[in-house]
């Protein structure tokens, strides 16, 4: 199972090509695993109100650009589990069906919020993990 959320592309996020910029992209995937965690969690106004799994920092984005987003409106962006380890997780994502515009990866780590320092996941992130890998 995967999650696919419709990430709605505005006129001023195009280059002067008339191009979705490579740059935003990247938001486009953070909105995606932010409505995913809304989701799931019901949603926090606060970082206090957040579980301790929404706790995290992003290591790694990569991306791989294919074709060019060249209008507004919606975009699905899909994110899928691929590897979990003791404190980070790595989710592949798809921007666009058909065609798609860009596909990669992208690394979280779970932190302290305190200490800013690495904590493993809880058997929660774990299992609802495990059901988008599947």
């Amino acid at each position: 199972m995967s999650f696919t959320f419709a990430s709605p592309v505005f006129f001023d996020e195009l280059d002067p090509n008339g191009h979705l910029h490579n740059a935003r992209f990247a938001v486009h995937v953070e909105r995606a695993q932010s409505a995913l965690f809304e989701q799931l969690t019901g949603g926090a106004t606060t970082p206090a109100g957040r579980k301790a799994d929404l706790h995290y920092v992003v290591r790694e984005l990569h991306v791989e650009f294919l074709a060019p987003v060249s209008a507004p409106g919606p975009m699905a962006v899909t994110l899928t589990g691929l590897k979990i380890g003791n404190t980070s997780a790595v989710y592949g994502f798809t921007c666009g069906t058909d065609p798609v515009y860009a596909t990669g990866h992208r690394v979280i780590v779970k932190v302290d919020p305190s200490t800013g320092r690495p904590v493993p996941w809880s058997d929660w992130y774990r299992t609802v993990f495990e059901e988008l890998s599947a």
